[in-house]
């Protein structure tokens, strides 16, 4: 099985499994990454009321620095909860069936 094959075979994998919730941590990790490299944590500045760079108007900052947030949050707080579900899953799958 070439790279190729292991990356969509990845991408359809169940909402609910290992690989599922693993991938989905990493597309929150690839968000944030993004954002992060666009330079807009400096629009969070909206949160304490002032306006971002000057570059952008009030409506603008305000969305910049939203979208931050909501990627920072998802990155700092869902992905750590998505990798260790993951684990466990993987974990209680691979246990020894009593049946």
């Amino acid at each position: 099985m070439n790279l190729w094959q292991q990356w969509v075979r990845c991408w359809r994998a169940e909402c609910f499994s290992p690989r599922g919730f693993l991938l989905r941590a990493l597309l929150i990790g690839a968000a944030f990454l993004a954002v992060q490299l666009a330079g807009l944590r400096d629009y969070t500045s909206v949160l304490n009321g002032t306006v971002g760079p000057s570059a952008a108007s009030w409506k603008l900052s305000a969305f910049y620095g939203l979208t931050y947030l909501v990627t920072y949050m998802a990155f700092v707080i869902l992905a750590p909860v998505l990798v260790l579900a993951a684990g466990i899953l993987a974990l209680w799958q691979r246990r020894p069936n009593k049946d």
